[in-house]
């Protein structure tokens, strides 16, 4: 038996030798191919309204850059002689709300949408308005934002939660609210300061947190800070910021499609602007796309409130100027289609697809002559394919699972561009 095994100990390791290298050049083998998945795995910009669009891209690097746009709001009405300082807009449970500014009596003011008159007046009894700059609820709260802090000095920073239980029908109801305080624990000086960066007049809810931005005098930045909800007294750290060029006043969240709005102005009150941010990362609001829409033109026209009222179309607010009134304004995100524009020598193709996420129909508008289109998913394959219409074509949508699809539209001189978009 022992010369036996001794005889075949030479073949045994030959054996033994041979599997450990089909191991080895298997997992190299994976190695290589998990590699390759990774390096295909593109990150760069997805967004098709972007002026450096990425095809190939299949994750968001937060670098899309965008043209210069500009879109005028439209005028829904005046407020009343009571809200000359509309400083924060929320739309909630079909209703929308704002307030006054400082120094002003402590009430909330619910509003008509197609004119602006007050509906529904509710005063807080038990705090005052000392710098009250934005609004905004969730399910069965209305928070104020009592964080106006224009010099920087303030030591006594809060929001206000007020239970919308409290509120009845009647057109002027009493309620009582709790104080959320907190403080920055970046500053250490409370001097006054006509460039402080400490103060703040943005303020919006996603579930069980409240978020504020800062509206820097100083640096033209706007920081974020994270709080809870449930009254207390907290010290609050900065976790992201971004160079916004201007002063932060209002903010909110879209629920549905999980985007905030930011509006704000130039020093002086005059170029007002909007940010739409979307497809970030958790509450790392500046890591997807970030585009900057022109809504002012020139004059001192301050825009201090912002509310989204649906996916596309949201209200934007002003307080009394010796230009603009106290106004309520509407916008729409349709004015943000997709445009595309691709050029071979003389020959061009552009147009612009909307709506964008759609559920049933991607309209192609803007072609210049006929030409073929083809839908392709994820994985390259197509899904639709067919003809456009010069000027305005409509493509039905509805039978492709919801996803990330590429549309490739090629005119008749065979030039070729794509767009993405979302099915619903």
């Amino acid at each position: 038996m022992l010369h036996s095994f001794a005889n075949g100990a030479p073949n045994f390791a030959r054996l033994f030798l041979n599997f450990t290298m089909i191991i080895t050049r298997y997992l190299l083998l994976c190695a290589v191919v998990l590699g390759s998945s990774a390096a295909n795995a593109q990150m760069g910009c997805t967004d098709p309204t972007a002026t450096n669009y990425n095809s190939s891209a299949a994750t968001n690097d937060g670098s899309c850059k965008y043209h210069v746009t500009h879109n005028t709001p439209l005028l829904k009405g005046v407020f009343s002689a009571a809200i000359t300082e509309s400083s924060g807009l929320v739309w909630t449970d079909g209703k929308l709300w704002t307030h006054n500014d400082s120094g002003n009596p402590p009430y909330i003011f619910s509003v008509d949408t197609t004119d602006g008159h007050t509906l529904q007046q509710v005063i807080i009894d038990n705090y005052p308005n000392t710098d009250w700059e934005d609004i905004t609820a969730d399910s069965n709260y209305i928070y104020v934002g009592d964080h106006g802090n224009n010099d920087g000095s303030r030591t006594d920073l809060k929001v206000l939660k007020i239970a919308k239980a409290d509120i009845n029908a009647d057109s002027v109801v009493h309620v009582n609210a709790q104080a959320i305080s907190f403080s920055y624990t970046d500053q250490t000086s409370f001097a006054p300061s006509s460039t402080n960066n400490y103060d703040c007049e943005a303020l919006m809810s996603i579930g069980d947190s409240l978020y504020i931005f800062t509206k820097d005098r100083g640096d033209l930045r706007s920081r974020v800070y994270k709080m809870p909800k449930t009254p207390g007294t907290y010290a609050l750290t900065p976790y992201t910021s971004y160079a916004v060029n201007g002063l932060i006043t209002g903010a909110d969240y879209n629920v549905t499609t999980k985007e905030v709005i930011l509006v704000g102005y130039m020093s002086g009150h005059a170029n007002s602007f909007l940010w739409f941010l979307s497809d970030f990362q958790g509450n790392m609001f500046f890591s997807g796309n970030k585009r900057r829409i022109e809504i002012g033109n020139g004059t001192n026209w301050q825009t201090e409130g912002v509310a989204w009222l649906s996916p596309n179309r949201y209200f934007i607010s002003c307080e009394y100027t010796s230009n603009v009134p106290q106004s309520l304004f509407t916008g729409s995100k349709d004015s943000n289609k997709v445009s595309v524009s691709i050029k071979n020598g003389l020959k061009t193709v552009s147009y612009t697809i909307c709506p964008n996420p759609s559920s049933d129909i991607l309209n192609v508008n803007g072609l210049d002559s006929k030409a073929a289109f083809r839908i392709i998913d994820l994985s390259g394959q197509t899904s639709l394919q067919g003809n456009l219409e010069a000027v305005n074509s409509a493509v039905k949508i509805h039978t492709l699972i919801p996803g990330v699809y590429t549309i490739e539209v090629t005119n008749e001189n065979k030039v070729r561009s794509s767009a993405k978009f979302e099915k619903r």
